[in-house]
């Protein structure tokens, strides 16, 4: 009887193992690669305006966004000693044109002994590459230094 045991022990391990060898990777869809590429923006975002990265910021931004606000950027970077910026994406709209990005961020931006924390929902826009790029913000720009300082400068005109 244990023979008998051991031969459909193997029998049924054999069974397993060509069933599992005979199933195919799924491949995502168009829409689910198409998320991953925006989150993936989105982190890098994230990430590099954290680091105070500007080069590498300004990679994951059209070039058709204006230059007022890649200037903004720029100066809070170099305003601020320390950026902690977190982005909690809520939902992703998709059409064939690009995305729209449905946020709540919370920030902090501290100098010397001066801390601002601030928080905020945007809609971010992104193109439909194979990199998506951000073309634009709406709602509150957790990116913009005028809306983040204490002290209100002027905008530099485009």
């Amino acid at each position: 009887m244990p023979m008998r045991k051991f031969k459909n022990s193997i029998i049924i391990f054999l069974a397993v193992i060509s069933l599992l060898s005979c199933s195919k990777a799924v491949k995502p869809s168009e829409d689910v690669v198409r998320i991953k590429a925006i989150l993936n923006t989105i982190t890098k975002l994230q990430k590099n305006y954290n680091e105070k990265d500007l080069a590498a910021f300004v990679t994951f931004v059209s070039p058709k966004y204006n230059s007022s606000f890649k200037n903004s950027v720029e100066k809070g970077m170099l305003e601020f000693d320390e950026l902690n910026l977190t982005i909690h994406v809520d939902r992703i709209n998709m059409d064939r044109d690009g995305a729209g990005v449905s946020l709540a961020w919370e920030g902090e931006w501290k100098k010397a002994d001066k801390k601002i924390s601030k928080s905020g929902n945007a809609i971010f826009a992104f193109t439909n590459d194979a990199e998506p790029k951000l073309t634009g913000i709406s709602g509150n720009n957790p990116f913009d230094y005028y809306s983040i300082s204490p002290i209100r400068p002027e905008r530099p005109s485009e």
